[in-house]
């Protein structure tokens, strides 16, 4: 899908739910990204953006140039919304941008697309001839030299009110559709084939597509499930389609045929019943993928970001529910909601997430001037249920330690000890390697245990040397030597007021 990232070799994987056969007193932590800043990277300034430098494409660093570039949605402004009507969701436009260090960015003068008393903009779809665009998710392969850019987005002539057509195809059945163009530049787009419905399912709006390195390719995409018993759908959420809004992901060997439908992000039992999910973006690592998750609080109609990992892009685990991105006040950009690109991108040991942060609300109902009162929670309010506000944003960027995204950490705190018990592994005589944090008045050990559970002579916690520090990458040594010995099958970590973030087995050592 995503090339893993140049350091790998230097860096220990992450933690994985299914490392371990037995958790005590320990729980998980998850990192918060930190806002660059220059924050935000580029505000709304031009005529077809004054509504929002929207989120709906992609951003990567191009391995054929060294630019840093992004496709995404400009919307012009909508100074006045009145009554239940709406213009700027029929207003989006893909459009381009580059920055040579991926933090001070810039609108190319194009000439594609002219805007009344320009003559240039950084519009790269003609709008009358395919109405709307969204969800652009570009592929670049250095390797194709006659077509290296690739690029998925969703057209709606329909919803643009214009006739059913994008450019000299068919438009499509549903509201949006899939839409396939190559281009030698990434600038200049030819379009190739349409529609492609990789996000039929009940969604319809939210689809990006990924190809693996085998050349196939992958869609997570927004669908509304039936709901199960014992789902609520919070009164106020503007939901026509009355499900929950979940991610499913469908496969294709080729981009043109798309098949196997599989829900694979939807609220469960830890989740509150206002919990609703958008998007799911991954990047690939070392046994599986990394994702930012766009989670959805219907009750106050915000929406941050979340982590999650999976082994194989199917079952998805979440290790906290608390955010990974949260949102700042409302008003500031994210204090809204925060709509993240295509994917992550891995530099320098750090994983950058560019995204839409919005000043306002995905929508709201406390308007007093409209009628009827209608109850929410038992409650009556004064107003009625509006439609999708317009998305005021700006680009944004934050960055997290990539390989330091989430740890296993002590419930307690203190000086109480928590325990985890890894499955059984092959340490081949190697050394055990740990990514680790001890704070002061910590402690972290280890012991290896044989294939009946006990420990080790020589390998037993009272043998381990501490570790106290902070460590990317340390080795345990314990009385009995550095190397794992034959009987070693697996290893109970013992954790006091530290964080475990990895852990490894490096071959053995003199």
């Amino acid at each position: 899908m995503l090339a893993l990232a140049a350091a790998a070799a230097e860096r220990l994987p992450l933690l994985m739910p299914d490392d371990f056969e037995s958790l005590q007193l320990v729980s998980w932590r998850v990192e918060q990204g930190v806002p660059e800043s220059h924050h935000p990277l580029l505000e709304p300034a031009m005529p077809w953006d004054s509504g929002g430098v929207m989120a709906h494409g992609t951003v990567l660093r191009d391995p054929i140039d060294g630019l840093w570039k992004a496709w995404q949605v400009s919307t012009p402004a909508e100074e006045r919304f009145e009554g239940l009507k709406s213009q700027h969701e029929a207003q989006r436009r893909l459009t381009y941008l580059e920055s040579k260090d991926g933090v001070k960015w810039y609108r190319p003068k194009l000439s594609f697309v002219r805007w009344p008393g320009y003559d240039w903009s950084n519009i790269l779809l003609d709008f009358d001839s395919g109405g709307t665009a969204v969800y652009a998710s570009v592929l670049v392969d250095p390797a194709n030299k006659e077509w290296p850019y690739e690029m998925f987005v969703m057209r709606s002539p329909k919803l643009a009110g214009l006739t059913n057509r994008v450019g000299h195809l068919p438009g499509p059945e549903e509201r949006h559709g899939n839409y396939r163009y190559r281009s030698k530049d990434g600038k200049d787009w030819k379009l190739v084939e349409g529609p492609i419905h990789s996000s039929v399912g009940g969604g319809g709006d939210v689809s990006y597509v990924y190809r693996e390195p085998d050349g196939s390719y992958v869609s997570y995409f927004k669908t509304y499930p039936k709901l199960r018993e014992g789902d609520r759908i919070i009164t106020y959420d503007n939901n026509p389609r009355g499900g929950l809004r979940s991610v499913t992901r469908r496969t294709s060997p080729n981009g043109t045929d798309w098949g196997n439908d599989i829900l694979v992000l939807a609220r469960d039992w830890r989740d509150p019943d206002y919990a609703q999910f958008l998007e799911i973006c991954p990047v690939k690592v070392e046994g599986g993928y990394v994702a930012l998750v766009n989670y959805y609080d219907a009750s106050i109609q915000t929406m941050c970001l979340q982590l999650a990992a999976s082994r194989d892009g199917i079952h998805w685990w979440r290790p906290d529910r608390r955010p990974a991105l949260p949102n700042p006040p409302l008003g500031d950009y994210g204090g809204g909601m925060i709509w993240q690109m295509h994917h992550p991108i891995v530099v320098d040991g750090r994983m950058h997430v560019y995204y839409a942060g919005s000043e306002g609300i995905h929508g709201e109902i406390h308007d007093s001037r409209l009628q009827p009162q209608i109850e929410v929670g038992g409650e009556l309010v004064s107003g009625i249920q509006k439609p999708t506000l317009p998305f005021n944003t700006a680009l944004c960027r934050a960055t997290w330690q990539f390989d330091r995204l989430w740890a296993l950490v002590p419930s307690a705190g203190g000086k109480t000890i928590g325990e985890a018990i890894t499955h059984p592994c092959n340490p081949s005589g190697g050394r055990l390697m740990v990514n680790v944090h001890v704070k002061r008045g910590g402690m972290f050990q280890a012991e290896l245990l044989d294939q009946n559970g006990r420990p080790i002579p020589g390998f037993a916690i009272g043998d381990c040397r501490p570790i106290t520090g902070d460590y990317r990458k340390v080795a345990l040594h314990w009385k009995g030597g550095r190397n794992a010995p034959p009987e070693a099958v697996s290893i109970r970590f013992v954790i006091q007021r530290a964080f475990l973030y990895g852990y490894a087995w490096e071959s053995q050592q003199p």
